[in-house]
């Protein structure tokens, strides 16, 4: 009897001009003046898995699912989760809580609107949830999602939190967070 593979997969469907790293250097203002790839290279990756047959959640940003509807009612079409990556690909860190959620939810209500069901999953831009901004799990429970995968327990320039859990737990807001996984070696994470 052959043991079926399980994975977990996950894609951040955002272009190549949001992206944290360039945000000394393309404002949101200019975005519209980029030649859009996510629609593309997303409709790819669709191909890749149908082909292999695997799934996955597509944390989707709200600005990337505004113009291109279709694709996201594709992804949601073939069977795969979509999820919030929030609006404009702002990092939690940079925002207030106000602005934190306003972002957010107008991704969660954009992405409901097209797929006609609840979106329960949320990934911060570059994991930016960490000591300074907890209150962003307070809000994602407040705005009815059931699981964040916004930290990763590792230490990097733009992001990460060293000291937090390596695996999936249940926050004390009530919602489930679940960390990018990392491998210990030689005492680093």
């Amino acid at each position: 009897m052959a043991i079926p593979i399980l994975n977990a997969m996950t894609v951040d469907v955002e272009d190549f001009f949001h992206v944290s790293a360039f945000e000394s250097v393309i404002d949101p203002s200019q975005w519209k003046e980029y030649q859009p790839r996510v629609d593309g290279n997303t409709r790819r990756l669709l191909d890749l898995f149908a082909k292999y047959n695997v799934k996955s959640t597509f944390f989707v940003l709200g600005w990337v699912a505004e113009r291109f509807p279709e694709l996201i009612t594709e992804i949601h079409r073939q069977g795969h989760e979509i999820a919030s990556h929030g609006y404009a690909h702002r990092r939690a860190t940079s925002q207030s809580r106000n602005e934190f959620k306003e972002d957010v939810m107008r991704s969660k209500e954009h992405l409901e609107g097209l797929i006609g069901e609840r979106v329960t999953g949320y990934r911060a831009p570059s994991f930016s949830i960490g000591y300074d901004n907890e209150w962003a799990f307070e809000v994602l429970t407040e705005l009815d999602f059931g699981y964040s995968s916004s930290t990763y327990p590792v230490k990097h320039d733009l992001y990460g939190t060293p000291d937090w859990p390596r695996f999936t737990y249940k926050r004390k807001e009530g919602i489930i967070e679940i960390p990018i996984p990392t491998l210990k070696l030689m005492g680093k994470q």
